[in-house]
């Protein structure tokens, strides 16, 4: 989306609210006073944020200096533009950080674009201006500052008015930004090393300036996506004594400073996006663009996250701020707002959790805070996050993730991403493609109802709707893409249309989500689907419109809440449309997901001595279970292990023959090359060879998978599935899908082979490998 687009869209959705509000103006609260009326709310007040056992906020001011506006020409007075290095930081009181060394992570925080200098009578305002008349912004965050202090971070919230003023030539996005933030960076990274500070606050040796994370709002959101992302001069680039940034945090954002070509590239850092559902300024919620960009960039490899704050509005993240620009009188589900302090309180809490997933070293920490954050694949999605009503959209890191359905074209309502078949029974379907726009400008799109019905984002999507029970949207697929055992949840977005006559007004809606087996076995869970709050008015230019928000609702399912079907040999996944007689939904993702950090509990502790001194003594099985201990993991962006100690005891059980540790190592190795490097696979390759030859059935099955589907070997692949005739005939009924690759004798030849095999040697689990080995360590393979 380029900037042209993302500001018509900012009008579009403004002009949206005046038609609906009457076409009255709506006319903005004094800045003192909130635009509606604000609840009590059960959150701790910010006094109890504040309060004097957190880090001060320090004001500090590094002095002048001067940024480049290179379109200027050198005489130009507007080339050298004058700035002031201003802003608050907070350290950690105590002299650890969460790095071994001592240091902390450090945060950055970016304000947004609201008026810094007096304007002048053009409606221009001006720059430089006397300090005393500047409007400090930067302070609004001081709360946030001091709190993330207080959870080791050594925090700053600096002024970047500089960055939106018009006083000295219009700016250039992100181009007085990125050398503000730099000029600031550089300063701490010199204090932080022991040299000259101006910050007022200890820093030698307290901040770790190569572990950095950004937290913007408003424009500073979209500006700080962009200091993350720039594919030119990204922060922390190659020369810089700082980063890079390891994640982004992008709090009630605008679309507008981002190019196109930079947001559909996606975010190639952790990225978590907080939407006020009572935005009265970014009306139509266009953060959610940063979201929908990245789940369809091709290469997005890193997780995000979208949470939807209900009640929340824009200004309250800021407590400089009033109210908002827009009221909210035509949506009844903003009519009574958060208390400021409350959603203040709940980005805290947020923050902090995000920050915990980008920098902590302990995997249950992670993981309970990907949990807090509505991302837990385990659970279903929750309605709730901190207290307060929200909901959140979760997409995976690549390898953790398998879409059956993200649609981007129309083709993917046909073939789906993960190479089967897309059918649908008794239900129309229809591709809505992303971005807003008219039927008169896309015929055919009337359904998608992108003029009269605000999907946060505007998502491609597809709209799936039926008049009567018993239609199906069903998945296919593929051998070798069925084994949902190695996924942890069926995940789905999807959103009711409020203006379709197929649902009933102001009724949930449901459908069921099936799984079903090679046998032909089903099994199903139906999760319910919650109607949007906001009314139906009539327009005499558009016709019906809703005053609402639909944003898409995450369904999460978990897998092992299916019962009575083998996971391991899924042939569809079925949407069915039987609970309601008619309806209509927008429906964005389906996929298969798993979670980074499993469940099971992690050590806190070294491994045994006693583990080890078997090992050294030669227990093959001590040798795999030390291995499995060590290797390397990566846990929401984060890794963990010894890579050296794992390899090395890899390599000795499998020097050793042992095939249980044979198999664990080429899983290993696999996974490694799946995410980062395949620098392993080939010396575990040969390690899962031999214990193919020992008839080890899970090294069967992982070689013939090789084979078949990513070497492209058929008639290996053939072989080593018919090796599984009399253990696993389901499983060696794969060999068939892929037959056609084959001669006739090629197949003969397979097939001779492997009944020769079978007639010398049995398939045999873990658990018969445990049992040959004289180990106290031995542990049957848990189901």
């Amino acid at each position: 989306m380029r900037r042209g687009f993302a500001e018509f869209l900012g009008v579009a959705a403004l002009l949206l609210a005046l038609l609906l509000a009457g076409c009255q103006p709506v006319t903005a609260p004094p800045p003192s006073a909130p635009s509606v009326e604000t609840p009590t709310v059960e959150t701790p007040s910010e006094a109890d944020q504040t309060g004097a056992d957190l880090p001060p906020a320090v004001e500090y001011d590094l002095g002048e200096a001067t940024v480049v506006q290179e379109r200027f020409p050198a005489d130009s007075r507007f080339r050298n533009m004058p700035v002031q290095l201003n802003g608050l930081i907070a350290v950690p009181q105590d002299p650890g950080g969460v790095h071994p060394d001592g240091a902390h992570p450090v945060v950055v925080i970016l304000h947004g674009t609201h008026p810094g200098c007096p304007e002048l009578e053009g409606g221009v305002d001006v720059w430089p201006c006397d300090p005393a008349l500047e409007q400090p912004n930067y302070r609004g965050f001081a709360y946030l500052v001091r709190a993330l202090a207080g959870q080791g971070y050594v925090a700053l919230s600096i002024n970047i008015n500089a960055e939106y003023t018009f006083g000295f030539g219009e700016p250039s996005d992100g181009e007085r930004l990125r050398q503000l933030v730099d000029l600031h960076l550089q300063a701490l990274a010199t204090a932080a090393g022991g040299g000259e500070n101006g910050f007022g606050v200890e820093l030698a040796g307290r901040a770790d300036v190569q572990r950095i994370a950004l937290i913007g709002h408003s424009r500073g959101a979209d500006n700080a996506f962009v200091l993350a992302n720039n594919p030119d001069l990204p922060l922390g680039a190659e020369g810089q004594v700082y980063g890079p940034a390891a994640g982004v945090l992008l709090v009630a954002p605008a679309a507008v400073a981002v190019d196109g070509e930079t947001l559909e590239a996606g975010s190639r850092v952790p990225m978590a996006i907080a939407l006020p559902a009572c935005d009265g300024d970014v009306l139509g919620q266009d953060g959610q663009h940063f979201y929908e960009a990245a789940r369809l960039a091709p290469n997005q490899k890193a997780w995000a996250t979208s949470v939807w704050l209900e009640q929340a509005n824009h200004n309250a993240f800021n407590s400089n701020l009033g109210g908002d620009l827009a009221g909210m009188r035509e949506r009844p589900d903003c009519a009574t707002l958060l208390a400021p302090e409350a959603q203040r309180a709940w980005l805290v809490d947020y923050a902090d959790d995000f920050l915990t997933t980008l920098f902590s070293h302990d995997p249950a920490a992670i993981r309970a805070a990907g949990q807090r954050m509505g991302m837990d694949v385990f659970d279903p999605a929750p309605s709730r996050l901190y207290g307060l009503p929200a909901r959140a959209a979760a997409m995976a890191a690549a390898n953790n993730r398998l879409p059956l359905l993200v649609p981007a074209t129309l083709e993917e309502l046909r073939n789906g991403p993960a190479g089967g078949l897309v059918i649908a029974e008794g239900i129309a379907t229809l591709f809505c493609p992303s971005g807003f726009y008219s039927p008169a400008q896309i015929p055919g799109t009337e359904p998608c109802r992108r003029i009269t019905v605000t999907v946060p984002g505007q998502p491609a999507l597809a709209l799936v709707s039926w008049e009567q029970p018993g239609g199906a949207l069903r998945f296919a697929l593929p051998p070798g893409v069925g084994m949902l055992n190695f996924f942890d949840a069926i995940s789905l977005r999807v959103g009711i249309d409020p203006l379709s006559p197929l649902n009933a007004a102001g009724e949930a809606q449901a459908f069921a989500v099936q799984l079903s087996d090679g046998a032909g076995n089903t099994a199903a869970d139906e999760p319910a689907l919650q109607y949007p709050p906001g009314l139906v008015q009539e327009d005499s230019f558009f016709g019906e419109l809703f005053t609402g928000r639909v944003p898409l609702t995450t369904l999460r399912l978990p897998v092992r809440a299916f019962a009575g079907v083998n996971l391991t040999d899924i042939r569809e996944v079925a949407l069915l449309f039987n609970a309601w007689p008619s309806g209509a939904l927008f429906v964005a993702d389906v996929k298969l997901v798993r979670s980074p950090i499993g469940e099971q509990e992690t050590l806190s502790e070294p491994p045994s001595a006693e583990l080890i001194a078997a090992a050294e003594a030669g227990d093959v099985e001590a040798m795999r279970q030390l291995a499995n201990l060590y290797r390397p993991q990566e846990s929401l962006g984060v890794r963990y292990g010894n890579l050296e100690r794992a390899l090395f005891w890899y390599r000795q059980a499998c020097a050793a023959g042992y095939a249980n540790a044979q198999v664990d190592f080429y899983t290993f190795a696999s996974s490694l090359a799946d995410s980062s490097s395949d620098a392993y696979l080939a010396e575990a390759t040969v390690c899962l060879d031999a214990a193919i030859e020992q008839g080890h059935q899970d090294a069967i099955r992982a070689g013939a998978f090789q084979a078949a589907f990513l070497d492209k070997d058929y008639a290996r692949g053939f072989y080593l599935y018919a090796l599984l005739e009399e253990a696993d005939p389901e499983m060696a009924q794969q060999r068939f899908a892929f037959a056609e690759q084959l001669t006739a004798d090629e197949i003969e030849t397979a097939e001779t082979a492997a009944a020769a095999w079978r007639a010398e040697n049995r398939v045999r689990s873990y658990d018969d490998f445990f049992a040959e080995v004289n180990s106290p360590f031995r542990q049957p393979k848990k189901p």
